[in-house]
């Protein structure tokens, strides 16, 4: 009886309505960022809204290889990616190529597409990747900043983990870590038995790498997840879809119709959210969201709970998005894909 009790506690803690925009962010000016992208389409459509957003400015890329894209084509794909947006000059470092915790893998037919962008064509970007490592780089962008640069996690935190051991002092210049991953008390998606195991708690960017993810949660640097439980509010849509056919003025735009479109017509077999969409537009619109502080961490234990976030009194404290204003979203993440490139550099040399 008591466990019964515990567990609906913990649901009333999750869902339990607060006030929207409980983070303060100075969104006076844009927000200086460093991406760190496993180079999924869904990440490729974050990037863009972000490259778009007039409260982003994005420092560098960084790509891991641990996650859905394999390593020797992440970095170029979001290289390409930038070449589309008009940004080609953004620097793209090449990250880890394994996991500190290898658990799996992402199913193979999920890389492929990845690695080929879904047939999606990309212009070419004349602009190659830099030399230096994505950890490298990230030390020395976030040390030599003058002031703290936020980080906007869509994959395995491979490299940030590595980053952190490699110099522990880059946690004092970093303001914000965002983290889209891991599942509270929603299901997992972890497919088939990796470890042996069916795993029904974890979502694969924690899964991945929970060593990774372990450390990075105990940082010590003030973090906000955004879990897959709250982008179940924000499914690809046969509405959205045909908004966005419609209005999609920008080459960013048509290519969220490109990527989306499969989807819009298999929405009554089943569903698809916008997942590092979302984690995008919250960190740049907070006040569309409802947070909710909770003690977490990882479970590193080998078994069917592996790589499960987990609430507990011993946990790090992480601000956790808990509900999101989906129409707001909606709204927001259109409006954006369509503002014309000058208009954001305007708006930001005026900042």
């Amino acid at each position: 009886m008591k466990q019964h009790l515990f567990l609906f506690g913990l649901v009333a803690l999750f869902t339990s309505p607060l006030a929207h925009g409980e983070i303060t962010s100075d969104l006076s000016h844009p927000i200086p960022m460093i991406v760190d992208t496993d180079a999924d389409l869904d990440d490729m459509m974050a990037i863009l809204y972000l490259l778009k957003s007039p409260r982003a400015s994005i420092k560098a890329i960084t790509t891991v290889g641990d996650g859905m894209s394999r390593w020797e084509y992440g970095a170029k794909n979001i290289s390409n990616l930038l070449e589309l947006a008009g940004r080609s000059h953004i620097p793209v470092a090449y990250g880890a190529k394994k996991s500190l915790s290898p658990a799996g893998s992402f199913p193979k037919e999920w890389r492929d597409e990845a690695d080929a962008v879904r047939g999606i064509k990309l212009p070419l970007n004349p602009v190659q990747p830099v030399r230096v490592s994505a950890t490298d780089l990230m030390v020395d962008l976030i040390m030599n900043s003058p002031n703290k640069i936020s980080l906007f996690c869509m994959g395995p935190l491979t490299n940030l983990a590595i980053a952190m051991d490699k110099t522990p002092a880059i946690k004092d210049n970093i303001d914000q870590l965002y983290i889209m991953g891991g599942v509270i008390l929603s299901p997992g998606n972890i497919e088939g038995k990796p470890q042996g195991f069916r795993n029904t708690t974890a979502e694969y960017n924690i899964f991945l790498d929970a060593k990774g993810a372990f450390d990075v949660f105990n940082s010590g640097v003030p973090i906000t997840l955004i879990p897959f439980d709250v982008v179940e509010q924000v499914p690809i849509t046969k509405a959205f879809f045909d908004r966005l056919s419609k209005n999609r003025k920008t080459p960013s735009a048509n290519f969220v119709y490109e990527v989306i479109k499969p989807f819009s017509k298999m929405h009554i077999r089943f569903k698809d959210y916008f997942r590092d969409s979302l984690a995008a537009v919250v960190m740049t619109h907070p006040e569309i969201a409802t947070f909710r502080t909770l003690n977490l961490t990882i479970n590193m234990r080998k078994g069917p709970e592996y790589g499960r976030v987990m609430m507990t009194k011993r946990g790090a404290p992480i601000k956790v998005c808990t509900e999101v204003d989906a129409d707001a979203f909606y709204n927001i993440f259109l409006e954006t894909l369509n503002l014309p490139e000058n208009i954001k550099q305007n708006h930001t040399e005026s900042r």
